[in-house]
């Protein structure tokens, strides 16, 4: 006899929209957690997959057993690029994971977290811990309550330059964060760049989101002179997932020899997902993204 596992869920499956006619559908073990928020519907979830999640008006944002994927690659692709990045800037960010992150680069004197909702950083401190890890309490990094937008703009103002700004957003179109992937603000963040600063953005998913990812991408290279895609893998976003290192000059790839060499100056290690080897393999695009993205 054929042995089969049977699991026994006592709630009903969790279904995460991937794009119209797709959709992630998870077993919980316990009813979701609903936050109060002025913005946003906050949900919390312990799914038996993929541990605690949360995610925003329906949308899924980051699990315990995968977010590291998306994290360390946001963060340390950008980080090991530039040679001695010292202040830093994460658009949303407000679950702390791309903070915790950058923070194992000693020479970040500033991490600037803008984010819009105070509930998500209260609700992932109280849910999910493991993906701040304290970052919040780290005298490196900053908090700020706002529109992302206003707050590069006040920060623009004052004189603040940046060499890393990391897009840890929701969707492009999602109505919060339109305004930030728009033309305008885009320059503003080329704008806000200091020497050799590189911005970068999650473009999505381009098997489930082609034309989001193609607009996306036709306006960053009219935005800025250099974009390095990486393609990485995000099993909660369904898989695939494309980020965009963008500058206002022309840098070629780092040698595998300089990243390692990097991270060792560093004293970054204990990684999950991210290495110098996948760092440059992620560059590597299969031919249909090629194609759908020339």
């Amino acid at each position: 006899k054929t042995l089969r596992r049977t699991f026994h869920v006592k709630h009903p499956p969790l279904s995460l929209p991937l794009a119209p006619g797709a959709t992630l559908g998870l077993a919980t073990h316990t009813p979701s957690i609903a936050v109060p928020s002025a913005f946003q519907r906050i949900a919390v979830e312990h799914s038996v997959r993929f541990g605690r999640l949360y995610h925003l008006d329906g949308d899924a944002m980051a699990a315990e057993a995968d977010e590291f994927m998306l994290h360390e690659s946001l963060a340390h692709l950008a980080a090991l690029d530039h040679p001695a990045p010292r202040q830093a800037l994460i658009l949303g960010g407000g679950d702390g994971a791309s903070a915790r992150e950058l923070l194992r680069h000693p020479g970040l004197a500033r991490i600037v977290v803008a984010e819009l909702d105070p509930a998500v950083v209260a609700t992932v401190r109280a849910h999910l811990p493991a993906l701040p890890a304290g970052a919040f309490e780290n005298p490196r990094v900053t908090l700020r309550i706002g529109d992302a937008a206003r707050s590069l703009h006040d920060l623009h103002s004052q004189g603040e330059r940046f060499d890393l700004i990391l897009f840890d957003l929701t969707e492009p179109d999602d109505p919060a964060c339109a305004h930030l992937h728009d033309t305008a603000f885009l320059a503003l963040c080329a704008a806000s760049l200091g020497p050799g600063g590189i911005v970068h953005v999650q473009l999505g998913s381009p098997f489930y989101q082609p034309d989001k990812v193609c607009r996306l991408h036709q306006r960053l290279r009219r935005a800025f002179a250099s974009v390095r895609l990486s393609q990485i893998s995000v099993p909660l976003y369904g898989g695939p997932w494309l980020l965009a290192r963008c500058s206002m000059q022309a840098v070629p790839a780092p040698a595998i020899d300089l990243l390692q060499q990097r991270m060792e100056e560093r004293g970054i290690r204990g990684l999950r997902y991210y290495n110098p080897a996948l760092h440059l393999a992620s560059e590597a695009l299969p031919n249909h993204l090629r194609d759908l993205l020339a």
